[in-house]
């Protein structure tokens, strides 16, 4: 019984709520993965994964409005980070410059520089290996943050750390829900061990999987989460069970009723 209050009390840490109706969270750390703004679905024959496992509802951004919805986006980091709080923004290739010019262009907001995570490109390639490169946007709210210099991931116990350049492969899950974008654990755990301290809170208004809540909570760190599609939770709520847990949810969702 005790298991399953935390487990519940931990999903509702995640809320359906649009990025602009946060107020007031007080964040020491945002990370967040804004849509692709390339009619991106998810569900695309190529990928590596079974699409019948992949949830609807996912919200995708118009690249007419992609400048907009950066503005709204950096508002609600702003509203909702400490005076010494800072983000993480993650961007595929396709519209980085976007919100690049966005960040230059918000006052409030100063850009500190861009990481590099290289992964694993997600379609099957039978001729060749195939590689991918996102941005990571870094931005404070003021000229004091959380930086620590190393982390227990291979990125720096494993030769030189550098931390222009992530190398993580993308760690793919058989027959769960899947969300049609999830960033990788150990990617997470390193930036949060980098950027965050223990207790510290960490938001993520897209949070689609959920992804950053569940490694925030392996890490001893407190988290809030936000999305606009319901199923995202059913999602999380698999992701809890098999990395808090060890298992799969091997039920039905708790949530929505739906079947695992």
């Amino acid at each position: 019984m005790e298991s399953q209050n935390i487990a519940q009390e931990l999903l509702e840490k995640y809320q359906i709520k649009d990025m602009d109706s946060w107020e007031n969270v007080n964040a020491d750390l945002i990370i967040t993965d804004p849509p692709f703004g390339i009619r991106f679905g998810g569900k695309n024959g190529n990928y590596n994964r079974n699409v019948n496992n992949v949830v609807d509802g996912y919200v995708e951004w118009d690249v007419n409005e992609y400048a907009e919805k950066i503005d709204q986006l950096l508002r609600s980091i702003y509203y909702n980070l400490k005076e010494d709080g800072q983000a993480l923004i993650f961007s595929g290739w396709n519209n980085s410059y976007i919100i690049h010019q966005r960040i230059k262009r918000f006052k409030d907001l100063s850009l500190r520089g861009k990481l590099y995570w290289t992964y694993n490109f997600a379609p099957a390639c039978q001729l060749r290996p195939a590689h991918n490169v996102y941005e990571i946007f870094w931005v404070t709210k003021s000229n004091i943050w959380t930086y620590n210099r190393r982390c227990t991931t291979s990125h720096c116990q494993e030769g030189e750390s550098n931390l222009t350049t992530l190398n993580f492969k993308r760690d793919y899950k058989k027959n769960m829900p899947k969300y049609p974008t999830r960033l990788p654990f150990e990617l997470l755990k390193s930036l949060l061990e980098h950027f965050s301290d223990t207790n510290d809170l960490i938001f993520d208004p897209l949070a689609g999987s959920g992804m950053v809540g569940v490694v925030s909570q392996t890490l001893n760190r407190d988290f809030i989460l936000g999305d606009l599609n319901t199923n995202g939770k059913i999602v999380f709520e698999h992701l809890l069970g098999y990395y808090l847990d060890k298992k799969p949810v091997n039920r039905k969702s708790t949530i929505y009723n739906v079947e695992a």
